[in-house]
């Protein structure tokens, strides 16, 4: 089955003379996609093509014969943390055989970035349960703050900080780049911000980005 969910509409004019760099045409529904919404699908031998999640996911539903699994697709909604700033977040789920992942992101330069979110759930099971859950996950990561603004500059707000990492193309991936309440902080930022807590301990913890930090 097949369903799309309008949660926002939001319509982008384009102009027919002008196409957009930022798109691929997939080969399977010949839609105009972003790229970060294309997946390389196929094999060596048989060659490989450019699809967006939508025909990805009916493709990898047939070869495992998922007859239940609902291709859905989500418009994007924008939500407003405790500061007040608003963030529009798309919405990507990608069929992987045994899993689904749902992915919320937003979008700068045509790339994911700032505030992101992943959850996995079943092949067959309620895609919009797992939306549901998604959702009060990144209400509860968008209604605290783990940075502050001060006169010195961005600090800790607290005692915790939840932070995902990237790399950075400054130092070419010899130090990363760490992403904290959705916004890009140096590794040498970071470590200013950690000596307002000269002679305390810390603790860090790794998790995988299906998890809640």
């Amino acid at each position: 089955m097949s369903r799309t969910i309008h949660l926002v509409t939001k319509g982008i004019p384009m102009r027919k003379d002008e196409p957009n760099p930022a798109l691929i045409r997939c080969e399977g529904c010949g839609s105009a996609t972003p790229t970060y919404d294309v997946v390389n699908y196929g094999s060596i031998e048989g060659g490989y093509r450019r699809l967006c999640t939508h025909c990805f996911n009916a493709e990898v539903a047939s070869d495992h014969g998922l007859e239940h699994f609902e291709n859905l697709r989500f418009h994007p909604v924008v939500m407003t943390d405790c500061a007040g700033q608003a963030h529009e977040f798309h919405f990507r789920a990608r069929l992987l055989g045994t899993m689904v992942a749902l992915e919320a992101f937003e979008v700068e330069d045509g790339a994911p970035a700032g505030y992101q979110f992943q959850m996995l759930g079943e092949p067959e099971g309620d895609l919009l349960a797992l939306l549901g859950r998604l959702i009060e996950r990144m209400r509860r990561r968008l209604s605290v703050r783990d940075l502050e603004q001060t006169e010195h500059g961005l600090q800790i707000a607290g005692r915790l900080v939840r932070a995902r990492i990237e790399w950075d193309e400054e130092t070419d991936g010899l130090l990363p780049l760490v992403v904290i309440d959705g916004q890009e902080v140096s590794w040498e930022e970071f470590g200013r911000m950690l000596m307002s807590f000269e002679g305390w301990q810390f603790r860090m913890e790794i998790r995988d980005r299906s998890e809640e930090a």
